[in-house]
This record gives structure tokens, sequence and C-alpha cells, in this order.
């Protein structure tokens, strides 16, 4: 399943999305809007059976680019959709001229901690304390070469 760039038309949805996911990162509507049309990010969002399922926000400053969020529908979640954003999302760094992508997550998020060490993303750093649950952020890399 290919990642596509969202439209104004999926952004009720993708708060939706958000809202049914709270460990993800909470983007109001106007901050999504602003990812549709900025030359430095890129809102990209995972269909299936005709409905957004899951959606990626990436900030691109080529060399690099940032994953920001990646975030899927709960009823969806265990069928390899995250795989197919994440690969969308660095195809689509890629092709924007990075060689690498970063991201970052809490030391107590085990799953995806799981998910991006699964897809090759290796750990480079921490920021303790980050999160306001006390957690440590751990900094992670891909190279995209």
């Amino acid at each position: 399943m290919n990642a596509r760039p969202a439209r104004p038309a999926d952004l009720p949805e993708l708060l939706a999305i958000e809202r049914s996911c709270p460990a993800a990162p909470q983007w109001s509507e106007s901050s999504l809007a602003a990812g549709l049309g900025s030359a430095r990010s890129r809102l990209l969002v995972l269909e299936d059976a005709g409905r957004v399922q899951g959606f990626a926000a990436l900030l691109v400053v080529p060399p690099e680019a940032e994953l920001t969020s990646i975030v899927i529908r709960p009823e969806a979640q265990g069928r390899g959709l995250g795989r197919d954003l994440l690969a969308g999302a660095a195809a689509e760094a890629r092709s924007s001229g990075c060689s690498k992508l970063s991201l970052e997550v809490s030391a107590a998020n085990g799953r995806a901690l799981g998910f991006y060490e699964a897809a090759g993303f290796k750990a480079v750093g921490r920021r303790p304390k980050y999160y306001g649950d006390g957690s440590d952020a751990v900094l992670m890399d891909l190279g995209l070469s």
C-alpha cells in the first residue's frame, strides 16, 4: 500500500485519528493544514478501503528529514500499515534530497522503539526526562542512502 500526499479534505480524518491515539502528538487543525502548503513540511496519508487509516508528518531540511509524527487508526493497527507509511515517509525524504531520517520517541514506549528498530533506525542519543511523564526521549536515525 502506498502513501500519498494529504489533501485539505483529509484534515478532519487526520484530526480524528490523532484524537483516537492519545499517546500521539496532538497537532491542531491549523498546524496540520500548514503542513499541506509548506516547502519544508510533508504530510502523507495511507488509505485502505477508501478510508484514511493513518498519517505521517515530516520536516524536510536536506540533507536531513525528521519524522515528527506517525499515527495509525487504533482499529487498523497490527496490519503492517505503519511499516507501509514509514516506508512512504522514507521514500518522500529520499526523493526530497535527504540522506537521513531522524525521530525521537519516548523511552517508555517499548512498542514504538521496537517498531523503529525493526525498520533499521539506530539510537543515537537521549534527552533525559524530556516528556511530561519524566521519560527520556530516545533520538534515532535511519540512513537513506
